[in-house]
């Protein structure tokens, strides 16, 4: 029996950082072998500037998406409506009301910017900035903070691409998470205890080994629930990384990979 593998983790021009549409997703998605795709455009509340962004985001482009070509994929890829969730805890209350719609599936909770005590500059900026590994560590540790309030909050039905920051510090400083590992620790036991999950995020094929430690963490810990995303920001990067990433998890003791419907994941074997 085929594997029932899924992209939770994709992005069309309605991120804005992006040219794709859901179209050439959908079938890039089919002809790779996927069986679903989830969409998961970019609601940010900070722009990478530390700027404010809105509190309400406007669904209705991404259901006009599927809507149009429904009639002839519906019956070839199962196609889901996602969110990911940039620096939810800017607004709790706000970005709560936003969630109630009810054709929503799935909520990624992302962290891509700095906090607001750290004027909310974006992430990718600081990291790209960074000339000092000292500089890059307090980048790192106002994220681990940020993490512990996101989790506290529950804005989210897995956490996003928690190595994140590491794509983009420069190579020589040879950072890891691995200083936080006791804080991660409790982060990833109150995920799992409020039956909520992990992203496994291939950054469109690139980082799979990165992974190992975290992984290993959350699977020690109980940890079952985890989405496959590629990040895909182009078509061709729909599933990138995937049949590597399967095997990864395999050999670590995971037994599944889950999809979502209205909230609630779907376990799908691995085995």
């Amino acid at each position: 029996m085929p594997l029932y593998l899924a992209d939770y983790h994709t992005h069309t021009y309605i991120s804005g950082d992006s040219r794709s549409t859901l179209l050439e997703n959908i079938t890039q998605a089919h002809r790779v072998g996927l069986s679903e795709l989830c969409m998961t455009e970019h609601w940010n509340l900070l722009n990478q500037k530390g700027e404010r962004l809105p509190t309400h985001y406007d669904f209705s482009p991404l259901l006009q998406q599927w809507e149009q070509l429904q009639d002839t994929w519906a019956n070839r890829i199962q196609v889901r409506l996602g969110i990911e969730l940039g620096n939810s805890t800017v607004d709790t209350a706000a970005v709560e009301e936003g969630l109630k719609l009810p054709e929503l599936d799935f909520v990624i909770g992302s962290l891509h910017s700095m906090s607001l005590a750290r004027d909310g500059v974006g992430i990718f900026t600081c990291a790209k900035a960074c000339t000092d590994r000292t500089l890059a560590l307090d980048v790192l540790e106002d994220y681990i903070q940020q993490m512990e309030a996101l989790v506290e909050a529950g804005t989210f039905d897995v956490l996003g691409h928690i190595i994140y920051p590491l794509r983009y510090f420069p190579t020589q400083f040879q950072l890891s998470l691995e200083p936080w590992q006791d804080r991660l620790e409790e982060i990833l036991k109150k995920v799992i205890e409020s039956g909520k999950g992990m992203e496994f995020n291939t950054s469109q094929g690139s980082t799979i080994r990165q992974w190992i430690p975290l992984l290993t963490q959350y699977r020690a810990l109980g940890g079952e629930i985890i989405t496959l995303g590629s990040d895909a920001h182009r078509p061709e990067y729909i599933g990138a990384g995937f049949d590597q990433a399967v095997e990864l998890l395999r050999s670590l003791g995971y037994r599944w990979v889950c999809t979502y419907r209205q909230r609630t994941p779907k376990f799908h074997s691995i085995m």
